[in-house]
């Protein structure tokens, strides 16, 4: 593991402060200030690291994120058929973000704000994520479990798919205003889509 070095430290305090300012008064109520304070820092340094409360909360949940996605990685191993891994999988990750906006009472008006951020910093994390699931589905064709196709193609439809269905529900409710974001149908679909890609994979001649 490298080294972090200092600013990456202070960095990662900022942050541990940060989260638990925003799941205390949530993102929208949270100031600089309360931050600052938790952190034992002044304003004007955190504006070193940082150009505002939003960036802080977008690096440190991408950062926390990439944590759990590995160890979720590993647990995915020990479940048995490659359906049912896939699928503990996309659940998981699923409601890792859904929990991590309702945890922090991120607003659909503060969501809209930060969207464009994270989709810039999310890239890095969903194409490794990609690699995993195509690297299990790899091997579930190598054994004959699944028909020979492209694990590549099938993994990125996967994510793909997937992030859109959350997206598009988030924007749903970015444009009516709505007070928070119901996943409920977006999980649905979800899983309904896994069905439907792993009935094709065995359905193929």
């Amino acid at each position: 593991m490298r080294q972090m070095n200092k600013r990456d430290q202070v960095k990662k305090r900022i942050g541990k402060g940060a989260m638990h300012c925003f799941e205390k008064f949530g993102l929208d109520k949270t100031t600089l200030e309360d931050i600052a304070q938790t952190v034992g820092l002044n304003k004007a340094s955190l504006y070193y690291y940082y150009k505002n409360k939003e960036d802080i909360f977008i690096e440190t949940a991408l950062r926390e994120g990439e944590d759990y996605i590995l160890a979720l990685q590993e647990k995915v191993q020990l479940k048995k058929g490659i359906e049912n891994q896939v699928a503990y999988y996309m659940q998981a990750r699923f409601n890792y973000y859904k929990k991590v906006l309702n945890m922090n009472r991120v607003s659909t008006d503060t969501l809209n704000k930060i969207l464009p951020r994270f989709f810039e910093l999310y890239d890095a994390l969903m194409n490794r994520e990609k690699q995993f699931l195509a690297g299990m589905i790899n091997n579930a064709m190598e054994t004959g479990v699944l028909k020979r196709t492209s694990p590549v193609q099938i993994a990125s439809v996967l994510i793909n798919i997937s992030d859109a269905l959350k997206h598009s529900v988030e924007q749903k409710a970015i444009l009516m205003r709505a007070p928070e974001v119901d996943y409920t149908q977006s999980l649905q679909d979800m899983k309904r889509m896994i069905s439907l890609v792993f009935q094709g994979l065995k359905e193929q001649e």
